[in-house]
Formats: structure tokens, C-alpha cells, sequence
């Protein structure tokens, strides 16, 4: 008997799911006994800037969470195989991916690619039979295991589960929840970090950008800007460099009146303003920023883990053109930083190489710090006013002013919240720089 498949149900198992506003985690429910299991879970991981996405493992499952979250939280799994799960990753924006109850209700190969692109994987094991998985491809995948009893935790050891890889959380206790507990923590380091490349492909790369030979290959399609003072010297050795974020301040009037001989920007949201928007160098971890801009910047990664998935990306995508790029953890102007962790924003880094170039004069706008009253960006009354899951508001100011602290030259700050915290610490025993407005 043929099976009959919806069009939006056919459309969904191919990989085209409707792409969320926000990065996504994915939760898989196998069964009902998996929806219970996950309840208490289920508020701890709502956030703001955050989409949650359920693939259920049955009609029942399915029926049952369209009616609690509404059709649209709701995507069929893809196809079990490599296109299929591919495109589903890509265009649900997965940042995460929790399995509950049987783990192959989910695909073996969604599993697999989400491991190779460096999505967190997390499964929740209610009792030994989810030890016992069906192959190794789907244990080997799982970065970690929420062990439901200690007899559970056992049997994925015996498996050949590092412990490190299995927290004991019983989520059947709301303590365990907290969002300062080790679970939540560890589902957070998950959703943070950029795991070595786990892609042959990226890694091949990875290898080749390490080698003289191997960069010398590259050549036609990449250059990587080694250090600082290569830097310095391709920017023409800026005296007033402009950083603008991406906030309302982006967009002062004020700006105007402030010259600068080099202007840095993030992503590429501005583009569409029209406003500054020839940057000499764009900071960015977003693989769309690098065919979206056509005037040819030079792009800024962070970490090497980001370095090799957008150097693969931009190789191998024909939309991208020629790229020069640096990488800004081989600069080693950025201190000591947890990047498997909560880290700053590219905005933020973007201030620390602007400082570490030492221009003579350093112009500060648009890093609003999700404090403005007009919203998180210029135009924009629907994107919530606040960091993304990855950032924290603490360290990210914390970050910012420490990085100011260090530099020698004429600052001015157009951006009201920040000039506000820098004031604040300055008058805390430390002389202010800052120019008037």
C-alpha cells in the first residue's frame, strides 16, 4: 500500500522546513512518556532569542504538540539521508539538538550530520535500553547524555561513554533544573561553543591554512592576515578608526561630524541601510555576511574553530568572491578567553583590535548594549532588546571596559549606554579620556 504524504508533510521530510527568526534548539519527542520526561526541561530552555523546535516521533506526539505550541514549533524529520538532513539543519538554524526517549526515533544520518557541523547533540537516557544504542554512529555523535538514574549512567559507561560526556540529572527533580545547575550549564556550554571541525572537509582546510604550502594553495580563493602588524600595515595605519555596531546609535546624526580614516563594522545588517556601509573590516561568524558583501572588506573570525568553517564555506561556495580574512585568536590580543563558553560578542572584539591597532583616535557608536530605548537595532521594533543565548550581559560589558581601559588615544563614545559605563568607571578613581559629544 503506497503511502500518502501532505505536501507540507513531503516538503518538511526533504529538509524544508520554514526557517525560525531566531537560531533554534531542536527537541526530538519519541514518544509520550518523552513528553513527560522533558516537561520540566521545556521552560528552563525557552529564552528570549532562542526558537525551540519539536520533531515529534509519532502522529499522537505530533497532534499533541501542535495543540500545547502551535503548528508552527512543530517539523516533520527529514529523510534519512545526507541532502535531506543537511538542508534541515541549515534551514532550521539548529544550534542544539536533544533527543528524548528512543534515540532512533530520530535519524541516523540527521544525528551524524549534526555532529559534523558542529551542533550540540544531547540525548536524554530515561532507562538502559537508551544505553543500548542500535549502532555506534548515534552513540559516538552524542556530546552528552542526561543519564536519568545512576543505573543508566553505568550502562552508557560500560557502552564506552566517557563520564565526562554523562551528567547525572533526574529530570524528575525540579532543583536539577535550576539554570545554574551543572545540566543547565552544560546545555549552555553546548549551545556556546564551536567544537574543532568535525567535517573531513573543514578539517582538510583547517590543515592546509596551518602549512605554508597549504596557503600558498589557497592563495586564489583566500588570504589569511597573520599578524597584527600585517594588519596595521593593510589598513594603512589607521589614526581614527570608527567602530560602529549595530545598534540605533549605528545611525546617530552626530556621526557626521566625526571623521575617521577607517571604518569597522559587524555582520551585515547595515547593509540594507545604506548608511556606512564601505567598511574597511567586518567582524563576523555568519556564513551569509560573506556573500552578502560585495565591496570586499576584510573579514574578522574570531577563533580558529569559526576560521575553518568559513574559509570551507567560502572556498567551496560560488557566491563568495576572492576573501582576505584574520583570525583573531591568532592575534593573541584577546587574553585568556573561555571560547567554549560565554563569550563577546564581535562587536566587542571588534573594540579590541581597534585598540590594539592604537590609533591616535577611536570613535564608538552603535554598541548599545540592548539598553535603548529604540530597540536592539536601528528600524527594528520586532528583535527582543537583549543578548543571544551565547552572550552574556556581565562579561560582555565587563569585556568592553577593560578592553577601554587600555587604550592611550582621543575616545569618544556617541553610544549613551556605554558612554554611560565607562563614565561610571572612569569617576571610579580612573582619569576619562573621552571627548565631549
Amino acid at each position: 500500500m503506497a503511502i500518502r504524504l501532505k505536501p507540507r508533510s513531503a516538503l518538511q521530510r526533504s529538509g524544508w522546513v520554514p526557517i525560525p527568526s531566531n537560531r533554534s534548539i531542536l527537541v526530538s519527542v519519541a514518544d509520550r512518556p518523552a513528553l513527560a520526561t522533558i516537561e520540566p526541561l521545556l521552560t528552563a530552555l525557552r529564552r528570549e532569542r532562542i526558537s525551540v523546535l519539536f520533531i515529534p516521533g509519532n502522529p499522537q506526539v505530533k497532534q499533541e504538540l501542535i495543540t500545547r505550541f502551535g503548528d508552527a514549533a512543530v517539523i516533520d524529520a527529514p529523510w534519512n539521508n545526507r541532502v535531506s538532513s543537511v538542508i534541515f539543519l541549515l534551514m532550521s538554524r539548529a544550534r542544539l539538538l536533544i533527543g528524548a526517549g528512543r534515540i532512533d526515533a530520530l535519524p541516523k544520518r540527521l544525528v551524524r550530520e549534526a555532529y559534523l557541523m558542529g551542533i550540540g547533540v544531547a540525548f536524554i537516557a530515561g532507562d538502559r535500553s537508551d544505553a543500548d544504542a542500535p549502532d555506534t554512529t548515534r552513540l559516538t555523535a552524542v556530546d552528552m547524555w542526561l543519564a536519568q538514574s545512576a543505573e543508566v549512567e553505568k550502562a552508557l559507561q560500560a557502552r564506552g561513554v566517557a563520564p565526562d560526556r554523562i551528567v547525572l540529572a533526574p529530570m524528575g527533580d525540579p532543583a536539577s533544573l535550576d539554570l545554574q545547575s551543572a545540566t543547565m550549564q552544560r546545555l549552555n556550554f553546548l549551545l556556546a561553543r564551536r567544537p574543532p571541525a568535525r567535517n573531513p572537509l573543514q578539517a582538510l582546510v583547517a590543515g592546509w591554512l596551518d602549512k605554508p604550502a597549504g596557503r600558498h594553495l589557497l592563495k586564489l580563493r583566500t588570504e589569511r592576515i597573520e599578524t597584527l602588524d600585517e594588519l596595521s600595515a593593510t589598513l594603512k595605519h589607521p589614526h581614527a578608526i570608527l567602530c560602529l555596531g549595530n545598534g540605533p546609535s549605528s545611525e546617530d546624526p552626530a556621526l557626521a561630524q566625526q571623521s575617521h580614516d577607517c571604518l569597522f563594522r559587524v555582520n551585515h545588517r547595515w547593509l540594507k541601510r545604506g548608511l556606512y556601509a564601505d567598511p574597511q573590516v567586518v567582524f563576523t561568524g555568519q556564513k551569509r555576511t560573506l556573500f552578502t558583501l560585495r565591496s570586499r572588506p576584510i573579514f574578522a573570525f574570531q577563533t580558529r574553530r569559526a576560521e575553518a568553517l568559513l574559509v570551507t564555506h567560502q572556498i567551496f561556495n560560488p557566491l563568495c568572491r576572492h576573501m582576505r580574512f584574520v583570525t583573531l585568536e591568532r592575534l593573541q590580543i584577546l587574553g585568556q578567553l573561555d571560547w567554549d563558553g560565554v563569550r563577546p560578542t564581535n562587536g566587542a572584539t571588534m573594540l579590541a583590535v581597534a585598540v590594539a591597532l592604537q590609533p591616535k583616535r577611536l570613535v564608538i557608536s552603535g554598541i548599545d548594549l540592548f539598553e535603548d530605548p529604540a530597540g536592539a537595532y536601528p528600524g527594528d521594533t520586532q528583535t527582543p532588546n537583549d543578548y543571544v543565548v551565547v552572550h552574556e550581559r556581565t562579561s560582555e560589558l565587563d569585556f568592553i571596559l577593560d578592553t577601554l581601559e587600555r587604550f592611550e588615544g582621543e575616545l569618544v563614545i556617541l553610544s549613551k549606554p556605554l558612554a554611560e559605563k565607562w563614565a561610571s568607571r572612569s569617576s571610579d578613581g580612573r582619569k576619562s579620556r573621552q571627548s565631549p559629544e
